[in-house]
């Protein structure tokens, strides 16, 4: 009975650190939330220097029209990773990064009001982008299984592939004319993105309304089951002491 009461306290313990991880990630939502309600859409024309927000579509950047080098699509923007794997380099490492290539200009947004140059040259995970205005091309080559690869791939790379590795070319690409809500800082150079999205504003914000809605319960009902639960274990490992 005592084992019992101890595995189920741990249980509890368990569910009310569940219970407090969702706590800060709805914090988290909370913030984008607020956020979101106060920079709402405004023309590109109007912007000035700070956070702002637009619904724009996207547009040829500076250099104008571009190619994707994996794909052959046109676009206004384009960024190549090429990677081995396994590492070569040390066991530590998943994969060996060997070409990493993006267009020579950003991309624009534009509305009826003007346009605006857009950073999306460091995408990672602080972008969101759900569901993404980039689309995305691999291709995978093995020795085993060997593929046509574009002239981006340079030859000696394929030459030196040995039997167990395989390369990964991933190329992430944006269309023109792609209607987008973004939300960032604008600043002397363009615009740094927080969001960039085919959903707008109002969608945004409904899906964030849900998440909030959804943390809601979930740190209630961990909560709760890790109160209960623990308290319970509690209560019969005294009445056994």
């Amino acid at each position: 009975m005592v084992t019992i009461a101890t595995i189920g306290f741990c249980l509890g313990a368990l569910l009310l650190g569940g219970a407090a991880v969702f706590l800060l990630l709805h914090l988290g939502t909370i913030r984008e939330a607020r956020t979101l309600r106060r920079v709402t859409p405004s023309p590109i024309g109007s912007w000035g220097r700070g956070r702002v927000a637009a619904q724009a579509r996207t547009e040829y950047g500076t250099a104008g029209p571009q190619v994707g080098p994996v794909s052959g699509e046109d676009c206004v923007w384009y960024h190549v990773r090429l990677t081995r794997e396994p590492s070569r380099r040390s066991s530590d490492d998943s994969h060996d990064l060997l070409l990493d290539i993006s267009a020579p200009a950003w991309p624009a947004i534009a509305d009826a009001t003007g346009r605006v140059p857009v950073d999306l040259d460091r995408l990672d995970g602080r972008l969101r982008a759900d569901p993404a205005a980039v689309e995305t091309t691999t291709v995978v080559y093995r020795r085993s299984a060997p593929v046509p690869l574009p002239a981006v791939v340079p030859p000696d790379i394929v030459d030196g592939l040995k039997k167990n590795e395989v390369l990964e070319l991933t190329e992430a690409r944006l269309s023109r004319g792609v209607e987008v809500f973004t939300l960032g800082r604008a600043g002397g150079e363009g615009l740094a993105p927080v969001w960039f999205t085919t959903h707008t504003h109002a969608e945004v914000l409904a899906a964030r309304a849900d998440d909030l809605g959804l943390g809601r319960r979930l740190i209630v009902g961990f909560g709760l089951a890790g109160l209960l639960l623990a308290g319970a274990s509690v209560a019969v490992l005294l009445a056994l002491s």
